[in-house]
């Protein structure tokens, strides 16, 4: 891909450079598999493996070395700068570049009582790529952590389409009505969506995480006519 234009997320804000200074790619694999566990439900499989870099033209940093032959950073003593070494990044992970996402989606019902269903749900992703945002994309190359959540729903079919009501019943006029009710996070894992960057008196960073939404249970009813 070439003419792309670089780009950030801070927070949830996106941060568009101002030029087409980027050139990349992106490859990957995509496979999904079906299947029915029990009859006349379907349940499935997938992984995702993906890498999108980009390399953005004329971006370099130098690297100062004191009299030690030292890099200068946090916590050296001696600062005093003697030497320069220019450093050009190259390819870096765009902010999609999501190495590997794996799902599973698992449904069953009582087999006397094909009424009621169950389904579970599975989502494990590696960490999206992040940095401080000082519109240097070549420090965005740190890692949320991977993301996981299992949600797990209970469902009741309270009117089917082919079971016909009585003239005088009021439901009689619905095709079908389901009741449900699903729990999401059902581990109450900490997922981290982005961070916050604040500073201390002597310039260094630090990144606070912002979660998502903890456990939640969610009731739902679903009326067909």
């Amino acid at each position: 891909m070439d003419d792309l234009v670089p780009y950030e997320i801070d927070n949830v804000r996106i941060r568009y450079y101002a030029q087409n200074n980027s050139r990349g790619y992106a490859t990957g694999l995509d496979l999904k598999i079906n299947g029915e566990f029990v009859n006349g439900i379907e349940s499935w499989s997938s992984l995702s493996i993906m890498t999108v870099q980009e390399d953005i033209k004329d971006d370099f940093y130098y690297d100062y070395v004191n009299s030690d032959g030292q890099v200068i950073g946090f916590g050296t003593e001696n600062t005093t700068a003697v030497d320069s070494i220019r450093r050009t990044p190259g390819y870096i992970p765009r902010p999609t570049d999501q190495r590997v996402n794996f799902s599973i989606y698992f449904q069953d019902y009582i087999p006397k009582l094909p009424q009621f269903k169950m389904h579970l749900n599975l989502v494990v992703g590696t960490g999206m790529p992040f940095g401080p945002p000082d519109n240097t994309r070549y420090r965005d190359t740190l890692r949320i952590p991977p993301y996981r959540r299992v949600d797990i729903g209970f469902s009741y079919q309270l009117k089917g389409e082919h079971k016909k009501l009585g003239p005088k019943n009021p439901f009689r006029w619905l095709k079908s009505a389901w009741i449900s009710i699903e729990v999401f996070n059902l581990l109450q894992i900490n997922n981290t969506l982005s961070y916050i960057w604040i500073s201390d008196v002597i310039g260094r960073q630090y990144a606070v995480p912002n979660y998502l939404t903890n456990r939640q249970v969610n009731a739902k009813l679903v009326l067909k006519f």
